[in-house]
C-alpha cells in the first residue's frame, strides 16, 4: 500500500544563504536572489560511467544520500538567474536540490562523450506559490518535444519534490535542452543527465496485443504463471492457476484475467474459495530502463485488487524487496476512481522502504480502458495514467540508509488478486466472475 515519503526538514541553518542580487523573486515565496555566474570555457561531459549532475548554485552540493555530488550549473545553463527559496520542500532528503533554483532559464547545453541515448532528470518544486496553470513550460531535446507540458503546481502541488524525466537521443557532441514558457516563468532546481545506451533510437522490446482465438491461452513464449495460494505475502484469498478459465484471450485482441468465486483445491492441497491468475514474463522477457505501458480495464468490486507491475530479475538470488518492485498500476475495489503507483526497495536496516502516490479519475476506472505507464531510468522513475504523470521518485530523494534497487533488469507481471490486507475481503456486493481486461502491453527501450 503506497504512502507519501516524509521529507527531511529544511531549516534556516541548512538553507542556502544569499549568493548575490539581481534575480526576480518567486511570487509568494521567501527568496534570496543571485546573478548568474560567468560560464566556464570547458565543462565535463557525460560518459558511460560518469553522469553530469548540476545544481542551481555557485557551490557544489551533496544530495541527501551523501552519494551524489551536484556541481554548479554555470557553463551548462542557458540564461536565467539564481534564486534560493527558504520554503520547506517535502518528499525528499535533498531539499537544497529543489530550493536552489534557476529562474527563467531557457535550457541547458550538456556535452556528451559519444553519440547515444541519454536519460534526463530535472528536479523541480513549486515553491513560488503559483497555482495550477500559472507556471507551465515545455521541454525540447535536440529540437524535438520531450515533455509537452510541465505544470509542477498541478502535478505535484506546492513545495513538493518533483521530477521531469525523459530520454533523448544525441547524434553529435552536445545534448541541447530547451525550456519554453507557456505560462509564467520556468524554475528548475537541479539536473542530472545519465548515459543510457549507445544506440540513438528506441525500439519496441516487447509487444503483446493478445491476438488469438477466443478461449486460447496467452502466448507461452511471452507469458508464464505464478500458481498456488498461501496469501502471497499479503493475506490474499485466491489460488492462482494456469487454467484458461482464469486467463484466456477473448478473440478480439484482449487478455481476460478472471477471478472466480469457486471451491478449488490447489497443488498445495489446500481448498480455497477463490481462483484467479497471475501472469509473468520471468525467464522469458526482461528489460532495463525505458518505458512500459499497458491498456487495461480493471474490474470493480469490494476486495478486488488488479495490478500491472515489475520485479527485479534477481529476486531469486537477493530476495524481495532488495530486487526492487515498480507498481505501475494498482487499484482496490473500495476506491473505484483511484490508481496507485509505488516503488518498493530495501535498505541497510534490512527493512523495506517505499515511495508512492495516487490519483483519481473523473469516473470509476472499471467503466473503461485506461493506459498505465512507467518511464524508468538509471536514477529516477515516473508513473502515469492516460499520459498524465502523477508519481515520480529519484535516487537522490531517498535517505542515506535506503538503497536504490532499480539498476538491474526487471520482468513484467499482470494479476488480479482477491482479498488481502489492503483491499479487504469481498462481500455480497462483489460481482463474480470479475474480469481484468488487458488490451496490450508494450515495452520500449
Amino acid at each position: 500500500m503506497p504512502y507519501r515519503r516524509t521529507a527531511a526538514v529544511l531549516t534556516a541553518a541548512t538553507a542556502l544563504s544569499v549568493v548575490a542580487a539581481g534575480a526576480p523573486a518567486l511570487a509568494g515565496a521567501r527568496t534570496k536572489t543571485a546573478s548568474t555566474a560567468v560560464a566556464t570555457p570547458s565543462v565535463p561531459a557525460v560518459t558511460p560511467t560518469s553522469p553530469v549532475r548540476l545544481t542551481a548554485s555557485t557551490v557544489a552540493s551533496l544530495d541527501g544520500t551523501g552519494r551524489a555530488l551536484f556541481a554548479p550549473d554555470a557553463g551548462y545553463a542557458v540564461g536565467g538567474k539564481l534564486a534560493t527559496s527558504l520554503n520547506v520542500v517535502s518528499d525528499t532528503s535533498s531539499p537544497l536540490l529543489y530550493t536552489q533554483q534557476r529562474v527563467g532559464g531557457t535550457g541547458y547545453d550538456v556535452p556528451v562523450s559519444q553519440p547515444g541515448t541519454y536519460f534526463v532528470d530535472m528536479f523541480v518544486a513549486e515553491t513560488g506559490g503559483a497555482a495550477p496553470g500559472q507556471r507551465v513550460w515545455k521541454v525540447t531535446a535536440e529540437g524535438h518535444t520531450a515533455v509537452a507540458s510541465v505544470d509542477v503546481a498541478g502535478e505535484a502541488g506546492p513545495n513538493r519534490a518533483w521530477h521531469v524525466v525523459f530520454s533523448a537521443p544525441v547524434t553529435d557532441g552536445t545534448l541541447n535542452l530547451r525550456i519554453t514558457p507557456i505560462a509564467g516563468t520556468p524554475v528548475v532546481g537541479a539536473l542530472e543527465v545519465d548515459f543510457r545506451k549507445s544506440a540513438t533510437s528506441d525500439h519496441e522490446l516487447f509487444g503483446e496485443d493478445f491476438n488469438g482465438a477466443a478461449g486460447s491461452a496467452p502466448d507461452p513464449t511471452k507469458w508464464g504463471y505464478d500458481v498456488g495460494g498461501g496469501g502471497w505475502g499479503n493475506n490474499e484469498l485466491e489460488t492462482y492457476t494456469s487454467r484458461t478459465s482464469n486467463a484466456a484471450l477473448d478473440g478480439a485482441g484482449h487478455l481476460l484475467i478472471n477471478a472466480r468465486h469457486e471451491t478449488y483445491t490447489g497443488a498445495d492441497g489446500i481448498t480455497r474459495d477463490y481462483t484467479s491468475a497471475r501472469l509473468t514474463t520471468q525467464n522469458k522477457f526482461q528489460f532495463q530502463y525505458g518505458s512500459a505501458v499497458a491498456r487495461i480495464q480493471v474490474p470493480g468490486g469490494q476486495g478486488l485488487w488488479p495490478a500491472f507491475w515489475t520485479l527485479g530479475s534477481n529476486i531469486n538470488t537477493v530476495g524481495w524487496p532488495v530486487c526492487g518492485e515498480i507498481d505501475v498500476m494498482e487499484n482496490i475495489g473500495s476506491e473505484p476512481t483511484t490508481t496507485h503507483g509505488t516503488i518498493h526497495a530495501g535498505g541497510k536496516s534490512g527493512l523495506r522502504w517505499l515511495s508512492g502516490d495516487s490519483t483519481d479519475a473523473a469516473s470509476a476506472l472499471s467503466a473503461g480502458y485506461h493506459t498505465y505507464g512507467v518511464v524508468w531510468g538509471p536514477t529516477a522513475v515516473s508513473i502515469s495514467i492516460d499520459g498524465r504523470t502523477y508519481m515520480t521518485a529519484s535516487a537522490s530523494d531517498i535517505t542515506a540508509d535506503d538503497w536504490w534497487n532499480f539498476t538491474q533488469p526487471n520482468f513484467l507481471l499482470l494479476n488480479l488478486a482477491v482479498g488481502g490486507s489492503w483491499p479487504g475481503s469481498p462481500d455480497t456486493t462483489t460481482p463474480f466472475p470479475a474480469t481484468m481486461a488487458v488490451d496490450y502491453v508494450h515495452v520500449t527501450g
